[in-house]
């Protein structure tokens, strides 16, 4: 297994190799953000401006403006909070940049909640016209680098830290918007994206135990096709949204507004990350905020639980 840190890293020095028009501007992360191999093989297209997230969001607007196709790789957690200049510079110009937010969610353990990319989700969905890109492995993000590569439009893609194992045949392929259906179900269904799809793949077995069948979808692009996933909620009568991501803000606000938008009468509920994090060991942390294998039998369990109860007799 790989993290999609690693598979963005292959994929976009295979890629560069193809196209003139990829560069690189970086904040002293190369190794973390997979960026060295792209430094190793393009050298006079890699440009290092030191840990200066805000000077290099600019000077990728620039190159984009004189018609490159840049690359800003950093942590999700110091690359979004430079927040004003991406909305400037980024998104009131359209500038073409590609944002890379690496180290999504709790993963980066001990180093704690001064380097989690938490709230990423959130702040990049607030700007109408950016992209958000988060695969869930390796094939997805060779399928999503390609299409990044083939558009001018502003873009986040956020990145796993966390090895990831592959939940597509290698022949998918990547469609902008669309829920990406890995699992089918009954009665309830789950929306995730990211690292937490793979979690909630491996719960499966242990829900079965328990009766409960639901359909797992993910959710690896934002703005999400609302037609498509509204006929995907038609067919059930509970909805469970779970993210490595604050609990506000991020893809359940995105759910919870089309299931609103449409009328679905349907029983809802997300969870994710409700504080600001904590320091430990990955594995640690997961079972703590409940996003582990455990956490997810336990939420859907006392989903179906409570919607048993509530039910008319």
């Amino acid at each position: 297994m790989k993290a999609t840190r690693d598979w963005f890293g292959e994929s976009l020095a295979d890629l560069a190799a193809e196209h003139e028009d990829i560069v690189v501007v970086n904040c002293d992360l190369a190794s973390a953000t997979k960026t060295a191999a792209f430094r190793a093989r393009f050298p006079h297209r890699f440009f290092e401006v030191g840990i200066a997230e805000a000077n290099a969001v600019g000077v990728a607007a620039g190159l984009a403006q004189e018609g490159f196709r840049p690359f800003v790789a950093s942590f999700g957690h110091f690359l979004t909070g430079k927040y004003l200049e991406i909305f400037q510079s980024v998104g009131l110009n359209d500038a073409g940049v590609v944002l890379v937010g690496t180290h999504a969610g709790l993963a980066i353990g001990k180093d704690g909640p001064t380097q989690m990319g938490l709230r990423d989700v959130a702040l990049m969905r607030t700007l109408p016209n950016v992209e958000i890109l988060h695969p869930v492995d390796g094939v997805e993000t060779r399928e999503m680098m390609r299409h990044v590569v083939g558009h001018r439009r502003p873009t986040y893609l956020r990145l796993c830290r966390q090895p990831q194992r592959e939940v597509h045949d290698p022949r998918h392929r990547f469609v902008p918007g669309a829920p990406d259906v890995l699992h089918a179900g009954r009665d309830v269904v789950v929306f995730s994206m990211g690292g937490t799809v793979g979690v909630v793949l491996d719960a499966l077995d242990a829900l079965a135990v328990r009766g409960i069948a639901p359909t797992v979808v993910n959710v690896s692009s934002l703005p999400v096709d609302a037609a498509a996933l509204g006929d995907i909620v038609d067919a059930h009568r509970r909805v469970f949204v779970i993210e490595d991501h604050y609990v506000r803000g991020g893809l359940a606000d995105e759910i919870a507004r089309i299931v609103l938008d449409r009328g679905h009468r349907v029983a809802f509920r997300a969870w994710g990350v409700p504080d600001y994090g904590q320091a430990g060991d990955p594995r640690d942390l997961y079972a703590r905020y409940r996003l582990d294998r455990d956490g997810v039998v336990h939420h859907l369990t006392s989903f179906a639980d409570a919607d048993l109860a509530t039910a008319p007799r």
